[in-house]
């Protein structure tokens, strides 16, 4: 167990990482897997998580990493609806670039991408373009609040795990996912990120 306060941390988890491990971490909403977005580690998060059925989402440090993944054109409320959710707990689907490889998009072509409102995870993602990102349960199975409570065959197959010292319970409800891609903003999940915000940012 290693902590996000520690200075030593961000290089341990850069090099787990360049090695194609999954890294298991608190961020800004649930305990999460991390990996960078490789075929080899969508296939070691499909086989810990036991699913197939959906790529993942990816997590970026900034929005001019936007441009790697999707070639959307970003209407003034798009742009808006950017610069005041994040960084923080929302997720948008935007319409994937054409040249991305096919496991890194949605079968409709659209990719998920935020910003995460935390400061390890934004020194961690410096060191890369994006990183994978999902809950840190089996598929189907509830969402775990504490380290305690990940499932032990998911603890097995990480190569590291960080979280808050002093911190034991961490949120069981995910981002809100909105769909962009059509032009329009569509509410997909609603999650942690507030309701009368996001219903003052949609109208």
């Amino acid at each position: 167990m290693i902590y996000w306060n520690s200075e030593k941390t961000i290089p341990i988890l850069k090099s787990v990482l360049e090695q194609n491990e999954v890294i298991l971490a608190s961020g800004d909403t649930v305990l999460g897997l991390w990996g960078q977005p490789t075929l080899q580690v969508l296939e070691k998060l499909n086989s810990i998580k036991q699913r197939n059925d959906k790529p993942y989402l990816l997590v970026v440090g900034s929005v001019d990493k936007l441009s790697l993944f999707t070639d959307q054109v970003f209407s003034e409320r798009l742009k808006n609806l950017i610069g005041t959710c994040w960084p923080g707990a929302v997720t948008l689907i935007f319409k994937a670039r054409h040249d991305l490889p096919s496991w890194l998009k949605g079968t409709d072509g659209t990719i998920a991408i935020r910003i995460p409102d935390h400061l390890g995870l934004l020194k961690l993602l410096k060191n890369f373009d994006a990183l994978f990102s999902t809950s840190a349960n089996i598929h189907g199975q509830p969402i775990p609040e504490s380290v305690a409570s990940v499932s032990h065959s998911i603890i097995k197959q990480v190569g590291a795990v960080c979280v808050q010292e002093g911190q034991l319970v961490y949120p069981q409800n995910p981002s809100t996912i909105l769909n962009v891609s059509t032009g329009l903003i569509e509410v997909v999940r609603e999650g942690v990120f507030d309701r009368e915000k996001l219903q003052e940012l949609l109208g």
